[in-house]
């Protein structure tokens, strides 16, 4: 989930991929509380995971959203 995550950061949200790691905040990233709603937007039409866009502004570091989407994902099944 991880790789998917980065995928949509550096192709949708244009974010510089030396930037991106496990441990960076999206805050770090530049990225705000739009950030949130546009990414649960794009999460579920691909890969399809429903995320609510209050569990993604949770989430403190980038690790935190892939294993967020990873427990969506196993809850798909």
């Amino acid at each position: 989930m991880y790789d998917i995550l980065v995928n949509v950061l550096t192709g949708t949200f244009q974010v510089q991929p030396e930037l991106v790691s496990p441990e960076a905040t999206p805050a770090a990233l530049g990225l705000d509380s739009l950030f949130v709603v546009e990414l649960s937007l794009v999460l579920e039409r691909d890969p399809g995971l429903v995320i609510d866009h209050n569990e993604l502004a949770d989430a403190a570091t980038l690790a935190d959203i892939a294993r967020l989407m990873q427990d969506k994902a196993g809850a798909s099944v």
